[in-house]
């Protein structure tokens, strides 16, 4: 599902540069979603995540209860005190999505 961080090179705002913000728009629910997407394979906490999406904690903060809420992203546990999350792999909805990227990606190679 996208392009790994690893495969970008970079933890900082790996969210900025993909094809859903480009073609989505570049809302914070936006970066959030593509960069949880970019990393399918594991959770990660809200510094993790707001920092490859290239916004603030607090504004991940202001929106991860909506994606909760829409079922497209789940936290899977809790460490300390600090909530991981991850694209919800359950959600038809978080597939569908996820299906979208993968043909945007396909149109543009």
């Amino acid at each position: 599902m996208g392009q790994s961080v690893s495969d970008r090179g970079t933890m900082e705002a790996a969210a900025d540069d993909t094809v859903l913000t480009d073609t989505l728009g570049t809302h914070a629910k936006v970066k959030i979603l593509s960069a949880l997407l970019g990393e399918s394979d594991r959770d990660l906490n809200a510094t993790e995540i707001a920092r490859l999406a290239g916004i603030d904690r607090t504004t991940f903060y202001d929106h991860i209860d909506d994606l909760t809420a829409y079922d497209l992203v789940q936290v899977t546990r809790t460490v300390g005190n600090s909530k991981m999350y991850r694209i919800n792999r359950d959600s038809a909805a978080a597939e569908a999505l996820a299906r979208f990227e993968w043909e945007l990606l396909d149109e543009i190679e």
